[in-house]
């Protein structure tokens, strides 16, 4: 699942001063502008929030110059694309390029050897309170700072990032609560409770499917163990492997609570704010606020959850075309069927690992038969494992990971369609055996999104008609010349226009895994 990439939220608080012109993009403040605070003001203002700003590095900071810490040196070294360890460090992001940039701090060079603060911010408050946000938030607007938020450091995107920013860390703000029938803030008397969790930004989804269990209940939650679930993941659609059965996770949105570009704080749902509710449900997170808690509806626990790999694969190079065409139709029976899953392409086949909870061997045979026959073509295989696992978390221990740690990535992506798949494949694949394996498209199979929300949320209409997330990449060596990474990104750039010239104006992407 070497694609499968995932974000968290971030911050953009634009036109804060009251004399910015709502036409004009301005540069705010940030560190080395002659309008950044002076030192005697950041003491000031981190005596105020009881200590919690903390100066924040790279993670390789604590290997070289005047930061070097042996033991940390250590610990970091052992650790370094360990996901747990990195959601736990302020400076750390799981995506090098958005930490680094063009510039180095390399965790294997030498102690003598650069370590340049990149794209990570200046200062961080390392929030744990409402009140901390709030008052950052007023900092931030009364200095006119380059603010970004960082959870987990997930964002794909570099809005958790900014070189020289100052930056609200919310990855230490934890709370859950479970409740079996909450009442939305502002709902009509008559209405009735319903299951639901309330969950701050620090809580990651691991902890969550596992907290889940012990209730008994299910989340629709992403697919990565230290995702935040009150963040990006959220704000940009969030698919899950529930998706098809159970929508998108903004469609499992309840209520919000976020400080705003004022420093106030808000609780919002469809009763209090339908507008602003609407936006943070697929908007993106860059521009409405903080988030501080969202409340998810929760489902009863599935009996089992049904896993299944199949592949199908071409034995010889005239056989390619025709496996790979016919998958992209075959994605589309199963997902109608009620499976979720992820997989890639390939240049030997297609290979897939597809969910679905409570599901039968019946149902999978017959969900399947598309890539049984594609299996009897001349030199084709066709082979299928089913089992299952009594319990969600069961499959969340087994399955559940966090690609892509430590490196330098970046990705892009596109909705499929049923229209695409049966009518556009050949396009599809004939841009796909152009490019290196590493390009290779993978999926995520989100099925069909829960119709009865299709206007109620902000995410591209094309989700309610798609089946497949798209996603595809490219990455290089942390000793990669700069020309090398801008051969790299154009490359990303130029796959990505052509996806679009395929797709046409109906497509679509995830905002999540968007061509930055």
């Amino acid at each position: 699942m070497s694609l499968f990439l995932f974000k968290v939220l971030a911050l953009f608080l634009l036109n804060t001063s009251s004399n910015a012109s709502p036409t004009q993009s301005r540069r705010h403040c940030r560190f080395g502008d002659t309008c950044w605070p002076d030192e005697s003001t950041w003491q000031a203002f981190n005596h105020s929030i009881s200590g919690r700003l903390v100066r924040t590095y790279p993670a390789a900071a604590v290997c070289h110059g005047q930061t070097y810490d042996a033991a940390e040196c250590e610990v970091a070294k052992a650790e370094w694309d360990n996901s747990f360890w990195r959601t736990n460090q302020t400076g750390a992001y799981t995506a090098m390029v958005w930490e680094l940039g063009n510039g180095q701090c390399f965790i294997n060079s030498s102690r003598n050897d650069a370590c340049q603060p990149g794209l990570v911010p200046h200062y961080s408050v390392n929030a744990t309170s409402v009140a901390d946000i709030q008052a950052a938030v007023r900092f931030a607007s009364d200095k006119d700072l380059y603010l970004v938020v960082k959870n987990t450091g997930h964002d794909h995107l570099g809005r958790s990032t900014g070189r020289g920013a100052f930056s609200i860390w919310t990855h230490n703000l934890k709370g859950r609560k479970w409740m079996k029938n909450f009442v939305a803030k502002g709902v009509p008397e008559q209405a009735k409770g319903v299951a639901a969790v309330t969950l701050q930004p620090g809580e990651q989804w691991l902890d969550v499917y596992r907290a889940a269990s012990q209730e008994r209940v299910i989340v629709v939650g992403g697919a990565a163990r230290t995702v935040g679930a009150a963040g990006g993941w959220l704000t940009g659609g969030g698919h899950s492997p529930f998706a098809n059965a159970y929508g998108l996770g903004v469609d499992n949105l309840l209520e919000a609570t976020l400080v705003n570009a004022k420093g106030e704080h808000l609780t919002v749902n469809q009763y209090t704010d339908r507008d602003y509710f609407y936006a943070i449900r697929g908007g993106g997170g860059s521009s409405w606020g903080v988030l501080t808690s969202v409340t998810y509806r929760t489902h009863p626990e599935p009996s089992h959850i049904q896993v299944a790999f199949v592949q199908v694969n071409a034995t010889s190079n005239s056989s390619l075309r025709p496996v790979l065409e016919r998958s992209l139709g075959a994605l589309v029976n199963m997902t109608d069927s009620g499976y979720t899953g992820y997989g890639y392409l390939s240049g030997a086949g297609f290979t897939s690992l597809f969910i679905k909870p409570n599901g039968t061997d019946a149902q999978l045979v017959k969900a399947a038969a598309a890539f049984y026959e594609i299996g009897q073509l001349p030199e084709a295989a066709f082979a299928m494992l089913n089992f299952t696992f009594p319990r969600w978390i069961d499959y969340c221990n087994m399955f559940l990971q966090d690609p892509n740690i430590a490196q330098n990535v970046m990705d892009s992506s596109r909705l499929l369609t049923p229209d695409m798949a049966f009518n556009k494949a050949d396009k599809i694949i004939d841009m796909m055996l152009e490019l290196s394996e590493e390009n290779y498209p993978f999926f995520n199979f989100i099925g069909k999104v829960n119709p009865a929300e299709r206007n109620k949320t902000s995410v591209h209409p094309v989700w309610h008609n798609s089946r497949a997330v798209m996603s595809f990449g490219t990455n290089w060596n942390d000793t990669a010349s700069d020309a090398e990474k801008r051969r790299k990104r154009q490359l990303l750039v130029d796959i990505s226009k052509r996806w679009g010239n395929i797709t046409g104006p109906s497509g679509g992407t995830y905002a999540n895994e968007a061509n930055p």
